[in-house]
C-alpha cells in the first residue's frame, strides 16, 4: 500500500487505486441503487455499526468514486457503513478516493465484499450479476470477463443471462405469423452475452424507477391504509422509511432543475 498524509497531518495506506483519504459530508455522497449491489440492506448489521459507532468504535474508511474536476461523490463500497453514520447522526465519514465516475464506481461495486466486510448472500451474487448485465458496456463482454468483474463462477452469470434472455424473449412480441411462440435465438459459445443495444446506464436506471413506482401505484390501496393489509416488519418500515426520503429528495432537486429550465 501507498502512505498518504491527509490535510491533518495523519498518514494513512491507500488501497490498491485509491489515490487520496478525505472525510466527507455525508449530504454530500451518493449512496444510490446504482452502485448498491447488495440485494437489500441487513437492517441488524446497520443497527449494530450505529450502535458501535455510538460507542466510539472506529470503522474503516468507505470508497468512493469522484471523477476529475468534479464535485460528486459516488459510494461504491461501504453502504451498511454509510447508513450507520446516517443513522449516528454523523456530519461526515472517512472515505478512500478513488480516480473516476459512475461507470468505474459499478465496475468496483460489482465485485465488493468478496473477501471482506459483511459477506455477500447468493442472492446479493445474482443481484451484482443482473446489474452488470444492464450495464451497455459490461454486458458485452465475454462471461468469464463478466464472473471476473462479480467475483463470481461463469455458471452463475450463465444462468442470470439465460434467464434474462427468457424474461426478454417472454415479454416481447415474438410469436410468429402462424400465432406460434418463437424459440428464443441462443449462441452455443461460452461468450454468449445479452444484446443491450444502445441504451444507456441512465435510461436502465430511469426504467427501473418507473418499474418500482409502477408497482406501487397499481396496489388497490393508500399508505395510509397499508399497515392493515401488509404484514411489516421493522426491517421494511425502515427501508420505506429510507425510500420515503430518497424520493422527496428526488422531487425536491428535480423541481429546481425543472424550473430553472423553464
Amino acid at each position: 500500500m501507498t502512505e498518504f498524509t491527509t490535510p491533518d497531518g495523519e498518514v494513512v495506506e491507500l488501497p490498491p487505486g485509491a489515490v487520496a483519504f478525505e472525510r466527507i459530508r455525508l449530504d454530500n455522497i451518493e449512496a444510490t441503487a446504482a452502485t448498491q449491489m447488495r440485494k437489500r440492506l441487513d437492517r441488524g448489521i446497520i443497527d449494530q455499526y450505529t450502535e458501535d459507532l455510538q460507542d466510539g468504535a472506529p470503522f474503516p474508511p468507505i470508497h468512493v468514486y469522484r471523477e476529475e474536476n468534479s464535485e460528486r461523490n459516488i459510494l461504491a463500497d461501504g453502504f451498511h457503513r454509510h447508513r450507520a453514520f446516517v443513522n449516528a447522526e454523523r456530519d461526515e465519514i472517512g472515505c478512500w478516493i478513488y480516480e473516476g465516475g459512475m461507470h468505474e464506481a459499478l465496475i468496483h461495486a460489482l465485485g465488493s465484499n468478496h473477501g471482506h466486510g459483511h459477506r455477500r448472500t447468493n442472492a446479493d451474487k445474482i443481484h451484482a450479476v443482473e446489474m452488470a448485465c444492464k450495464d451497455p458496456q459490461i454486458s458485452q463482454l465475454m462471461q468469464k470477463e463478466i464472473a471476473d468483474i462479480c467475483r463470481v463462477s461463469e455458471r452463475t452469470v450463465r444462468r442470470v443471462q439465460n434467464r434474462l434472455l427468457s424474461q426478454d424473449s417472454s415479454n416481447g412480441d415474438d410469436r410468429t405469423e402462424s400465432g406460434e411462440k418463437e424459440k428464443p435465438e441462443t449462441e452455443t459459445t461460452e461468450g454468449n452475452v445479452r444484446d443491450s443495444g444502445e441504451v444507456t446506464q441512465q435510461q436502465v436506471e430511469t426504467d427501473e424507477l418507473r418499474g418500482a413506482l409502477k408497482a406501487i401505484m397499481v396496489l388497490p390501496y393508500d399508505g395510509q391504509m397499508a399497515p392493515e393489509r401488509l404484514n411489516l416488519d421493522l426491517d421494511l418500515v425502515a427501508d420505506c422509511e429510507y425510500v420515503s426520503t430518497w424520493l422527496a429528495n428526488l422531487v425536491i432537486e428535480s423541481r429546481k432543475t425543472l424550473k430553472a429550465g423553464e
